[in-house]
């Protein structure tokens, strides 16, 4: 058993060994600490004695991480033209191997190597620029091979000119289209700071929104004296790289403004969307087809009808669509794609209701009959009310009411007064698409034709008339057919008139169509409504009145008849007793 002492003696020894490895510790961190410094960088450290491998963090990486700037593609070393504030990384290979990283062209177009000296690049192709160090090396190294990469391109310096608001310098990312570098001379916007101090526009599509600037004929007038040209309109719509060209530092870019002089030209017809738009000489038909959506699907896209102003007077032109990429167009030239000929097949109509087989079915839009139809359908079903079903045009133009009118204008030149014309709103209001068939009429079935779209609703025949207005129990009931359903014995069984009925003023109201009849006039069917007017409220005001006044007369005659009575029964007894006198 170990004493007190023994005990005392281990837990100092142990305290002992635990002091000696933190100082171990401490010293090796201090150790890598100061190795790490004299290389002049805490980032790049070399594992590969302690961990295996190598070990290395780039912090120029981060940085361009952060600053978050996007290239649009690849930058292309045959076209790239190198410039002041150019990154760039450059690798040597030959009998020993050099990395030069985060080398700045400065602004007089040098780059600075160590133990090389000064080599000017600025102006030249990233191809061009490694020919110039691969001969200027060559009098220092034995057969040394050159590659130079873009670490982080320069800005774009462009100029924006013109009759436009605000036009002078810009600074845009690098590799920047026509669409950025303009945005901000023909719109006001707020410059976001960032790192970068570089406006990117997420939405470069709101200039197809101003019809004042010419975006289809953009003028870009190169530093080294070259000159192209941009279509925003082309690229917006067709999604076309060439027609918004990549801009380039130094750059001069002319807007011109529109007038009504332009020259246009326009795409309408069997098109996607038709347009009218900017001349740009060179355009094809083609180009107007593109730039429209392509075809519907009832386009005839064989044939183009071009019409074209000549010798004052309008020329009609077919041009077949092998043409198409070669027929040029000309100033206010009018473009338009017509239709087949042939049936729409996707046509279709929905029936509802009590036919034997309800669904969508397919027609030939204009062309197809209600009996067609119907018999596709297997015909109506047992319960059907056939004389009230209806017709829900479709709400394509072709299925355009015929004798739809605009009501306003009809109130210009109308005579009606003001209730007139109230009434004329409220029934212009009314559904203008709604058609009652009677499938019982077999004209309608054969001279009814149907559009894509339509919706036939055949209603179920309930056997009841419904009765209402100035009835005591107005509702439905039941249409029996062992009984001579005359009208009257429709209004007894609905309580019979109320005080206010207008017994002159019953009418039938027809199922389906809705219209009216006297009593006389018509028979009464299954669906039919019986309506029993009530009496004008003025007249049964004066019907109230007349009768307060024939009993206020009928009370006067009586007091006059008991007055006379009164008085002749005084006269009798006077007389009486002038006789008893005597």
């Amino acid at each position: 058993m170990l004493t007190t002492h023994s005990i005392f003696m281990n837990k100092l020894i142990t305290v002992f060994v635990l002091i000696l490895i933190s100082q171990y510790q401490i010293s090796s961190a201090q150790s890598r600490s100061s190795h790490s410094s004299s290389n002049g960088s805490s980032l790049e450290l070399n594992y590969s004695s302690e961990l295996g491998g190598f070990y290395y963090q780039d912090p120029t990486g981060f940085e361009v991480a952060i600053d978050g700037i996007p290239y649009e593609g690849t930058i292309e070393k045959n076209s790239y033209i190198l410039g002041a504030s150019d990154l760039v990384n450059i690798e040597i290979n030959s009998s020993q191997k050099l990395i030069y990283r985060g080398i700045v062209i400065n602004s007089t177009g040098e780059i600075i190597l160590p133990s090389i000296g000064s080599i000017h690049i600025s102006g030249q192709t990233i191809s061009d620029a490694e020919n110039t160090l691969t001969s200027k090396l060559s009098e220092t190294f034995k057969a040394p091979t050159v590659s130079i990469s873009i670490e982080l391109p320069k800005p774009s310096t462009i100029h924006v000119a013109g009759s436009i608001p605000y036009p002078g310098k810009y600074v845009v990312p690098a590799q920047s289209r026509v669409d950025i570098a303009v945005l901000q001379s023909i719109l006001k916007v707020d410059i976001p700071v960032s790192r970068s101090n570089i406006y990117l526009p997420n939405y470069t599509s709101q200039l197809l929104t101003i019809d004042t600037y010419s975006f289809r004929n953009i003028e870009i007038f190169h530093a080294n004296g070259n000159k192209s040209n941009a279509d925003l309109v082309k690229y917006f719509r067709t999604g076309d790289l060439k027609s918004n060209p990549i801009v380039r530092s130094g750059d001069k870019i002319v807007i011109s403004r529109r007038n009504r002089e332009t020259p246009v030209v326009s795409i309408s017809g069997a098109v996607s969307y038709g347009y009218e738009l900017e001349f740009r000489t060179g355009d094809t038909i083609q180009d107007m087809v593109d730039i429209s959506g392509g075809f519907e699907e009832d386009a005839d896209s064989s044939i183009a009808l071009l019409f074209r102003w000549k010798n004052d007077k309008i020329d009609k032109i077919e041009v077949q669509n092998e043409k198409w990429n070669s027929f040029k167009l000309a100033p206010n030239d009018r473009l338009v794609i017509p239709k087949t000929s042939a049936d729409n097949l996707n046509s279709s109509i929905t029936l509802k209701g009590e036919v034997v087989t309800p669904g969508m079915f397919p027609i030939i839009s204009g062309s197809t009959t209600l009996g067609e139809i119907l018999e596709l359908a297997g015909g109506l079903s047992n319960n059907a009310l056939s004389q009230a079903a209806y017709l829900l045009r479709g709400g394509n133009l072709e299925n355009e009411i015929p004798n739809k009118f605009n009501t306003e204008l009809m109130k210009r030149t109308s005579d009606q007064l003001i209730q007139g014309l109230e009434y004329l709103s409220l029934e212009t209001s009314l559904s203008q698409n709604k058609v009652f068939v009677n499938l019982n009429d077999q004209n309608v079935l054969n001279n009814t034709v149907l559009f894509n779209g339509d919706l036939l609703f055949i209603p179920r025949n309930e056997q009841t008339i419904f009765v209402f207005g100035q009835v005591n129990n107005p509702g439905y009931f039941p249409l029996s057919p062992m009984e001579n359903n005359k009208i009257f014995d429709f209004i007894n069984k609905a309580g019979g008139y109320a005080l206010s009925a207008d017994k002159e003023r019953v009418f039938v109201i027809k199922a389906g169509s809705s219209a009216w009849f006297k009593p006389e006039e018509t028979t009464l069917e299954s669906g039919d409504k019986i309506f029993i007017d009530r009496l004008p409220v003025e007249e049964l005001n004066a019907l109230r009145t007349f009768e307060v006044q024939k009993e206020q007369l009928k009370n006067t005659r009586i007091q006059l008849i008991m007055t006379g009575i009164t008085t002749i029964t005084g006269i009798i007894t006077t007389y009486v007793a002038i006789r008893n006198i005597n």
